[in-house]
C-alpha cells in the first residue's frame, strides 16, 4: 500500500515538473517558414505568427509581413527594427512571411579579439569550420568597433521584388557598440532555399540599436557556433506562394 502511494506521489511530482520546467528541445533542428526564394520573389505575406515562433526556437532571424522591419529572436524573444531604426517587441498575433530559427545550443567557442570587417570574419570563421557543407548557427557577442545594418518600410500591395524594396532601405550606422550577432551560415547548394554564407541580424545590448547586419568590425568577441543536424520547413498556403514561378532563378536581394 505505501509503495502505491510513493508511485503516485513520484508520478505527481514528475509531472509537475515537467510543467514548471519543460524541455529545451535540443536536437540541433533549424526550423524554417517558407524558403528565402519566396521572400526574395515578392512574396511577402503569410499566417505564420510571431507567437508561434518560440515554439520552434529561440534563435534566429527573419521579417515580418509587408517586410515590415527586420527581425531578431534572441533569448526567446522577438524583436523588430522598423525602417527609423526603433527597435520594439511586436504583439504575437503579427504575421510573418519568413523566419529562420533554432534552440541555440552551441558546440564550438571562440574567444576573438581581432578587427575583421564581415568579409574578414567570413574567411576567418570559415577555416574553423568543420565544412562548408553543413548549416551553422552563429551567434558573435561582445565589442564592436562599427556595425552597419538596414531595415526597410513596410510594403503595400501590390508587392514587387525584395531587391526593389531594398533600394528605399534605411542604413544605420554606430561606433563601439556591444551587442549580437544573430545568424546563419548556409551552403552553396541550399541557394533558394535560404541565403549561401553568412547572413546576421544586429542587436545592441541596450535593445536601442539594431537591424540587417551590412558589416562590422569586430573588436573583443565571443563566437558561438551549433552545426545544425536537420532542416524543418514550413511552407506557406497562400494565393501568392502557390502561383510564384520558382522556375526562374531567385532575385537577389539580402
Amino acid at each position: 500500500m505505501k509503495s502505491t502511494s510513493f508511485a503516485k506521489i513520484f508520478l505527481l511530482l514528475f509531472l509537475f515538473s515537467a510543467v514548471i520546467f519543460p524541455q529545451v528541445k535540443n536536437d540541433h533542428t533549424l526550423f524554417q517558414s517558407s524558403p528565402i526564394a519566396a521572400l526574395l520573389n515578392g512574396v511577402m505575406n503569410d499566417n505564420f505568427t510571431v507567437g508561434e515562433i518560440t515554439k520552434h526556437g529561440d534563435f534566429g532571424l527573419g521579417t515580418f509581413n509587408g517586410v515590415d522591419g527586420e527581425m531578431i529572436v534572441l533569448n526567446g524573444k522577438v524583436y523588430r527594427v522598423d525602417n527609423t531604426g526603433k527597435v520594439s517587441q511586436p504583439p504575437k498575433s503579427e504575421k510573418t512571411p519568413f523566419i529562420s530559427v533554432i534552440y541555440f545550443h552551441a558546440d564550438t567557442v571562440i574567444q576573438l579579439n581581432k578587427n575583421l570587417d564581415f568579409n574578414e570574419f567570413d574567411k576567418y570563421l570559415d577555416g574553423k569550420l568543420q565544412s562548408k557543407n553543413l548549416i551553422y548557427a552563429v551567434k558573435i557577442t561582445g565589442e564592436f568597433k562599427s556595425v552597419k545594418t538596414r531595415s526597410e518600410a513596410k510594403q503595400t500591395v501590390p508587392y514587387s521584388n525584395l531587391a526593389e524594396v531594398l533600394k528605399n532601405q534605411s542604413v544605420f550606422n554606430f561606433k563601439e557598440i556591444k551587442g549580437t550577432m544573430v545568424g546563419f551560415r548556409f551552403p552553396a547548394y541550399m541557394n533558394g532555399v535560404n541565403i549561401p554564407g553568412y547572413h546576421f541580424h544586429f542587436l545592441s545590448d541596450n535593445k536601442k540599436s539594431g537591424g540587417h547586419t551590412l558589416d562590422f568590425v569586430t573588436d573583443n568577441v565571443k563566437v558561438e557556433i551549433e552545426t545544425v543536424n536537420k532542416i524543418e520547413m514550413n511552407l506557406p498556403e497562400s494565393k501568392d506562394f502557390l502561383e510564384t514561378n520558382f522556375e526562374k532563378q531567385p532575385v537577389p536581394g539580402l
